[in-house]
């Protein structure tokens, strides 16, 4: 026979699992991962993140966040990429002029160039 305590604590962890499973399901960003490319001996990956309506891009270095670029950039309005491919490409862009030492601005240009396929 089941007290009101075993009850109570029947009904907590079957909130918990339904949280977690909810949690899991609503959590917004995918993100895929590619390595290309080193700085000195540190590891520089561009990591491709999907948001609410479109896509982003992360350049991590070492595993840490050097640039989280949610936008397209170099363009005069606010919006996301519109799909993985083309926000993978600016970002392999970028971590290569980084790990060339080099200017990692992007111009309207390239932008224009990745987005048209």
């Amino acid at each position: 026979m089941m007290t009101t305590i075993d009850k109570r604590y029947g009904w907590l962890a079957a909130g918990i699992v339904i949280l977690a499973v909810a949690l899991i399901a609503l959590y917004p960003h995918r993100k895929t991962g590619e390595s290309v490319g080193k700085l000195g001996n540190q590891r520089i990956e561009v990591v491709t993140v999907q948001l609410q309506n479109g896509w982003g891009y992360k350049i991590l270095l070492n595993k840490k966040t050097l640039i989280y670029q949610p936008t397209i950039p170099a363009i005069d309005t606010i919006m996301p990429f519109p799909d993985e491919k083309s926000a993978r490409k600016v970002g392999k862009l970028v971590v290569e002029r980084i790990a060339e030492g080099k200017d990692f601005s992007i111009s309207k240009e390239e932008i224009q160039h990745s987005l048209s396929y």
